[in-house]
């Protein structure tokens, strides 16, 4: 006699409850709840349920009504407004584009929500409305932990509030003025991206603040820039003694204005405890020795993280570009 093939019946329910935190909540209503009771029942008390909302009209659909206060991960990739009050548990939020104020508010009352993400900033309100950024800088959200926003902008008097929930956070700058005022607000933060806007604005000589001692990995994204590099660098190092974790990236169409003698020098001075770091960008011709074995070996002496590295000299269609890594892969 053949072995019987197990039927969906026949499965325990907590198999269910493991397989449906991996679908969203359409596939979840369009697929079991009309299937029978058993399944109906399950749904009704799922409490971890993720949702993606591709149009504005799905937030009125049966699936969300359905599901909303029990959500607790909701991707909106649509541009049009949207009221998130019935989403009371949610903890994850990734928007396609920067809220307007009316939106924020709304997001306001997510209290529970301790990641939030922006992916594009929405133009036309962007530079004269009240930005999502300011809302989390005022700890509107005390749960926060990870948070990726858009531009955030300099004022000589910001009104922020201490942020200490925040851990990680993902934002680029176009004043780097900003940089010592958001460490200053976010003392618990741990990981830190960073990206300087095109033209950005010529950077100070020095900061003066305190230390933050809390980060220890800061990614770098640099856009082709006439500052030296090492300036900018000297001075975001400057603030974060304990760091152990630097990546730095720069443009990889246009060479970029680097001196890797006085890079490991910075780093020597201002991140003593650093055991982690990459750099990758496009370099000016003149960097690249002609003789790429001793160029390795004499970048390798310059820093003990300098371990790997990586020359492509220039083409036709491209410029130099220099890989720096202290681990390989």
């Amino acid at each position: 006699m053949s072995p019987s093939i197990p039927c969906l019946e026949s499965l325990p329910d907590e198999l269910f409850y493991d397989i449906f935190e991996y679908l969203s909540v359409r596939d979840l209503y369009d697929g079991f709840y009309n299937l029978n009771y058993r399944f109906a029942s399950i749904l009704s008390s799922l409490t971890n349920v993720y949702g993606e909302m591709i149009t504005k009209e799905e937030a009125y659909s049966p699936a969300f009504l359905f599901f909303a206060t029990r959500i607790t991960i909701l991707s909106v990739e649509h541009v049009e407004p949207i009221d998130f009050s019935p989403f009371v548990a949610l903890r994850s939020l990734r928007l396609h584009t920067e809220p307007n104020r009316s939106q924020c508010q709304s997001i306001q009352l997510l209290s529970p929500l301790e990641y939030l993400s922006v992916d594009k900033p929405r133009v036309e309100h962007f530079y004269y409305s009240i930005s999502l950024s300011f809302f989390v800088l005022t700890n509107a959200f005390p749960s926060l932990q990870s948070c990726r926003l858009n531009l955030i902008p300099f004022k000589d008097k910001q009104q922020w509030t201490l942020v200490p929930s925040l851990h990680i956070l993902n934002i680029s700058i176009g004043n780097p003025r900003v940089y010592p005022q958001i460490l200053y607000a976010c003392p618990s933060l741990d990981k830190f991206s960073l990206e300087f806007t095109p033209h950005f604005t010529t950077p100070p000589k020095a900061f003066f603040d305190s230390s933050h001692t809390s980060l220890r990995q800061l990614k770098l994204r640099l856009n082709c820039t006439t500052f030296s590099y090492c300036q900018i660098i000297d001075l975001l190092l400057s603030l974060v003694p304990n760091l152990i974790y630097l990546s730095i990236r720069g443009s990889l169409s246009d060479a970029n204005n680097i001196d890797i003698d006085s890079l490991a020098i910075i780093l020597y001075d201002r991140v003593p405890k650093l055991n982690k770091f990459f750099l990758k960008m496009a370099v000016q011709e003149s960097l690249i020795n002609t003789q790429q074995d001793d160029n390795y070996e004499n970048i390798q002496q310059l820093h003990p993280l300098f371990q790997y590295i990586i020359i492509d000299p220039s083409t036709q269609y491209t410029p130099a570009r220099l890989i720096i890594q202290s681990e390989s892969g």
